[in-house]
């Protein structure tokens, strides 16, 4: 076999090199977007845990349940208040968000693309139907929460006052905001209940 010429070994470290680049470039991407995520997560459970432990509340992370025979779900935080359970969702997401709450895919426009999401609201809502159906609890106790990043921007229409998906920095004013209406508070022996049938039905223990 005929030694490569000079101009053939200059090609070839070129395309090495530039192989070599994009897949740096390309796990520099993956490495930031799992920064991103793991910071959003952990910014909302800071901010969770803090609210939780100056209220008197309750909060459980990772919680799993069944969907359906075949699927389980898993939500990210519950939050107990004496008037509300909160289905609290991390999507870590940046750009434009745009539908409409019962579509089953969003758009997200990005400066270098449109593309369809799965909508995540769609997936709270189904497991606020569960969590009601499976602890015996009105549904219109329950609030949902799809928490994205803060240089996230939001137009969804005709989203019920039931659910929200807020940016990491106004989860604050949303939560406070859900709490000052007037409700009626719950009673202690119907929290008690329903923390009881919630760790009866959590399947963390089995996921580990």
């Amino acid at each position: 076999m005929k030694p490569f010429s000079l101009g053939q070994q200059i090609y070839l470290s070129f395309l090495i090199l530039g192989v070599i680049v994009v897949l740096v470039l390309f796990f520099i991407l993956l490495y930031r977007n799992f920064l991103k995520k793991k910071r959003l997560k952990r910014l909302v459970y800071r901010y969770l845990y803090h609210y939780a432990e100056f209220n008197d509340y309750l909060l459980l992370n990772d919680y799993f349940l069944h969907l359906d025979q075949n699927n389980v779900g898993h939500i990210d935080h519950i939050l107990i208040t004496n008037k509300y359970i909160y289905l609290i969702h991390d999507f870590s997401i940046s750009g434009l968000i745009s539908g409409k709450y019962n579509d089953e895919q969003l758009i997200l426009s990005t400066r270098k693309e449109d593309k369809s999401i799965l909508n995540p609201l769609n997936y709270n809502r189904n497991l606020a139907k569960r969590v009601a159906l499976y602890n015996d609890l009105d549904n219109n106790f329950i609030k949902g929460i799809v928490v994205i990043n803060d240089d996230a921007v939001v137009d969804i229409s005709d989203i019920p006052t039931q659910f929200y998906i807020t940016r990491r920095c106004e989860l604050k004013k949303v939560i406070k905001s859900i709490e000052g209406e007037d409700v009626k508070p719950f009673k202690e022996e119907n929290i008690v209940r329903f923390i009881n049938q919630l760790d009866k039905n959590n399947l963390g223990e089995e996921k580990k």
